[in-house]
């Protein structure tokens, strides 16, 4: 939408309002002057409009402020031009007009309800988030207010961290509507344990953890953060089992895992169980990042060249580009004879790789290296997603500094 249209919506209920007056005053008292005041009411209208077209908004405020002043009833003309004046940026003209129009004792119930709405929406824009709350609390116990401040309280208990007040906020808003941006209590919970894991509260972490699967079962974000915190405590059974749940959860994310996967049975000790599950990864998913993986422990097991025949095949088939540079690393780096030239392409192939989007937001679009729960452009949750088969990611250094 571009700006003239974003205004000309705005304006919309201007011309609603003024019409709205023009045929009441035309009723209740029938002459050509309510005629000519519906008539000029209506051309301060059209001007407003065509200075909107032509991108002249301080000339279509003005136009407005005449409207406000032909005005007998200006509540709507008023609170549309505080409308207009928070879209300008000057947010404390709005604010200022707003709150004129709270502390008026002629309006009514309804009138005072939409007036507090707007002005919250004001403080919200400001940054005024305790005097945001203070208005959208009550107003979420209206019946005309009640999802949309909701929805606010949910977007300014967010900006706060305060995830608990979030989570209350989701539980009422869930039987009247969707959240707007893919909010979920499970990842609020999940925001807790991790600031509970980074003050060393495991047992609040824990119960966290529970929480958020309680709320939602296929929470991949839920598992894959409760075998952080079983792989940082030495517990590489139960981690093992948190990660393998991602595979019932979606699958998509398994690549995500596995290295950390391949860390818990290293760990336990279990070569042979580790073989089969990456096995079954790659012939039921297609996940090429478990053949490398599987070529990698043939390598260490019978040297390069039995790595490699594993993995051209699959990679004629599946030619994806960071399995690719990882199969000539193999090939080169334990011969002895590989020209130095073509271990540095092999290097500087893998940076090259390693260093692309292997997350994008199936939103707006964001591209990323890493993955993220909440998109850091147009902050939708649970959008960042894998884009293709081969998403595994080195062990993170803060999933090494987890272990004792």
């Amino acid at each position: 939408m571009t700006l003239g249209s974003e205004w000309i919506a705005l304006l919309l209920p201007v011309a609603a309002a003024s019409g709205w007056l023009a045929a009441k005053k035309h009723v209740g008292r029938k002459g050509g002057g309510a005629q000519s005041a519906a008539h000029g009411l209506t051309q301060a209208y059209r001007r407003s409009l065509n200075y909107l077209l032509d991108d002249k908004t301080d000339k279509a405020i003005a136009t407005v402020a005449v409207i406000l002043e032909q005005d007998e009833e200006p509540l709507e003309t008023q609170i549309v031009l505080g409308n207009l004046f928070r879209r300008r940026g000057e947010v404390e003209k709005a604010i200022e007009l707003h709150e004129k129009l709270v502390k008026s004792t002629d309006l009514g119930p309804a009138h005072q309800c939409k007036a507090r709405y707007e002005l919250g929406v004001d403080y919200l824009r400001a940054g005024l988030l305790d005097r945001a709350e203070g208005i959208f609390q009550p107003l979420a116990e209206t019946r005309t207010h009640r999802k949309a401040a909701l929805q606010l309280l949910l977007q300014l208990y967010q900006q706060q961290r305060d995830w608990q007040k979030a989570i209350s906020c989701i539980r009422e808003l869930r039987p009247i509507a969707k959240p707007l941006h893919g909010e979920t209590a499970a990842h609020f919970y999940c925001e807790l344990a991790e600031e509970a894991m980074t003050r060393h509260r495991l047992k609040d972490a824990r119960d966290f953890l529970a929480k958020a699967l309680q709320d939602d079962a296929g929470s991949v974000r839920a598992s894959i953060v409760k075998g952080r915190l079983e792989l940082g405590n030495g517990e590489y059974l139960q981690a093992l089992q948190s990660f393998k749940a991602v595979e019932l959860q979606n699958p998509a994310y398994m690549a995500v895992v596995l290295p950390l996967i391949s860390l818990c049975w290293v760990r336990l000790g279990n070569e042979r169980e580790l073989i089969e599950y990456l096995d079954h990864l790659f012939e039921d998913f297609g996940i090429v990042s478990a053949a490398v993986e599987r070529a990698e422990r043939l390598k260490s097991t019978f040297g390069s060249g039995y790595a490699v025949d594993y993995l051209v095949p699959i990679l004629e088939s599946q030619p994806e580009p960071l399995a690719v540079a990882r199969d000539l690393t193999l090939i080169v780096e334990d011969d002895p004879a590989a020209h130095d030239g073509l271990r540095r392409i092999c290097a500087l192939l893998k940076a090259l790789m390693e260093g692309r989007e292997q997350f994008q937001c199936d939103q707006c679009g964001f591209g990323a290296s890493d993955l993220y729960w909440r998109c850091p452009s147009c902050q939708h949750w649970d959008s960042v997603k894998p884009t293709g088969s081969f998403s595994a990611l080195p062990i993170p250094a803060s999933d090494r500094e987890l272990e004792r």
